[in-house]
């Protein structure tokens, strides 16, 4: 079964530099622990969204990505405003795109100092990880606009990850 620290490490390996990494490299690149991340890799393989050299099965993400994250791991509002990294439509992987106003999608955390209503991240520690990395910081969030974005904000978020796989 595919956890949350699952996806954030798919994000991860969506880049090829990352699919290069030691399992120690990639485990400080996403944050977690190096059995944590070698559990991981193993599940997205036994998925089938990962091969055996820890590439992305382009067609198996994508489809898993666009109709499947959203029941799988629904975005829920913690139900507080809370300071932190903007995410989804708010991200500055999609600022551009969408108009922000009043309270935008934040992950809480140390990291961040944007007032928006608190949601939670694909796994604790996923907006660490984002934070070191621009790229990773929008896939994610891109992920999440497929977890809980409306119709216009699913329909960018895909055809983005399609241009990135």
């Amino acid at each position: 079964m595919i956890k949350g620290q699952d996806i954030v490490v798919l994000a991860a390996l969506m880049d090829k530099k990352s699919q290069k990494l030691t399992y120690a490299g990639l485990a400080g690149a996403v944050c977690l622990s190096v059995a944590e991340t070698h559990a991981a890799v193993k599940r997205l393989q036994e998925a089938t969204l990962l091969n055996g050299e820890r590439s992305p099965v382009r067609r198996n993400v994508s489809e898993f990505l666009v109709h499947g994250i959203r029941y799988a791991f629904p975005m829920r509002a913690s139900g507080r405003i809370a300071k932190g990294m903007p995410t989804a439509y708010a991200a500055p992987v999609a600022a551009d795109e969408f108009a922000t106003s009043g309270m935008v999608p934040v992950w809480t955390g140390s990291r961040g100092d944007v007032q928006g209503q608190a949601f939670d991240p694909l796994y604790p520690t996923a907006p660490e990880a984002a934070a070191g990395d621009e790229a990773l910081y929008g896939r994610l969030a891109l992920i999440d606009m497929l977890r809980g974005g409306r119709i216009r904000e699913r329909r960018f978020a895909e055809k983005k990850i399609g241009e990135m796989l």
